[in-house]
């Protein structure tokens, strides 16, 4: 089960956090670097004054909303195999249960995390591309 050191901290808790969510942390990942890769591509393209356009933008708030989906799902899938297990073993301590319970929420939150900053960054690239439009014509 899960080993969270009450004394460790930062970047180590973190981490094992992230092995302890479970597959879907990969995918939620993957989402969050497409949304940053759009947004510094869009962010060059800003400096570097080049033909702004409002493009691929929507991608950086759909991967930020299926970061959340996905957390979601798999708060889902792990609450019902531990649902499952309970089940199964009859005999469960209420510690045990509070732990599984604790790691469902990780994807989530990390979801949540991807969200926000996807929904700030496309946003944001919006209004800046708006506001950039005008003097380019």
């Amino acid at each position: 089960m899960i080993e969270l050191d009450e004394a460790q901290t930062g970047f180590g808790y973190m981490m094992a956090a992230y092995r302890y969510g479970g597959p879907f942390m990969h995918l939620i990942t993957i989402l969050g670097l497409l949304a940053l890769g759009i947004t510094v591509w869009k962010v060059v393209e800003i400096v570097g004054k080049k033909d702004m356009n409002t493009r691929l933008l929507d991608l950086i708030k759909m991967s930020g909303s299926l970061a959340l989906a996905i957390g979601f799902l798999s708060q889902v899938v792990g609450i019902v195999q531990a649902l499952e297990a309970i089940r199964a073993a009859a005999d469960v301590s209420p510690q045990i249960v509070m732990r599984g319970a604790i790691v469902s929420f990780y994807a989530p939150i990390w979801g949540l995390i991807i969200f926000v900053f996807s929904m700030l960054f496309y946003y944001v690239l919006k209004v800046v591309i708006k506001a950039k439009k005008p003097e380019n014509n």
